[in-house]
């Protein structure tokens, strides 16, 4: 869903200063990540590939703080993408399933711009509680299937947030015991979570 990482900087090196935008600037970004992880992003980085000054960029973010907030809204919107499109005709389990796959699928895809959307906190800017609420709403769709109370329901969505969430950051960060075994271990904790989740049934 982005230009490759040297296609976008040779595009912009040869019509910078009319190419140049805040959709573009997060592009780079995310680019960047993806392919050096997510500490690679700097401002000045950025400034290097598009061929213009550091100050440049200040027209069209405000620093690096705000550059890390636009990385965390676009993975988590990005993310939300591959959910829906992940929970369409799915249904109980395999609704389940679907989404857990999807959820590995993102990060495996796009490491570094996953990462950022640990950069800023959770709470305390609209923007980002909205597009996590996003993330939770879709994920609580995916339990449809299932006989829940609506209150019920949106926690386990949550609880299964906080599983894959763990579940893929430790792959991305290389931190699972047994790395050959990384899918068996999903499937095992979709399974786990499935036959919990029958219990709550009403």
């Amino acid at each position: 869903r982005w230009l490759d990482l040297e296609l976008l900087s040779s595009v912009l090196m040869s019509d910078t200063r009319q190419r140049l935008n805040r959709s573009i600037v997060v592009d780079m970004a995310a680019a960047i990540a993806d392919a050096e992880g997510i500490d690679a992003v700097t401002l000045q980085r950025i400034a290097n590939d598009a061929g213009v000054k550091q100050p440049a960029l200040y027209r069209h973010v405000s620093g690096i703080e705000e550059l890390w907030m636009l990385l965390s809204l676009r993975g988590r919107d990005e993310l939300v993408h591959y959910l829906t499109e992940a929970i369409a005709d799915t249904d109980r389990d395999t609704a389940v399933l679907a989404v857990a796959r999807a959820w590995q699928r993102f990060v495996r895809e796009h490491p570094g711009l996953y990462s950022a959307t640990d950069r800023v906190p959770s709470v305390g800017d609209a923007d980002i509680e909205a597009s996590l609420s996003r993330v939770v709403v879709t994920l609580t769709n995916s339990l449809n299937g299932y006989a829940l109370g609506d209150d019920v329901r949106a926690h386990c969505a949550r609880s299964l947030r906080s599983a894959l969430h763990g579940f893929c950051v430790l792959e991305k960060d290389h931190g699972h015991p047994e790395p050959q075994a990384i899918d068996a271990g999903l499937n095992n904790l979709v399974e786990l979570f499935c036959r919990g989740i029958e219990t709550l049934e009403n």
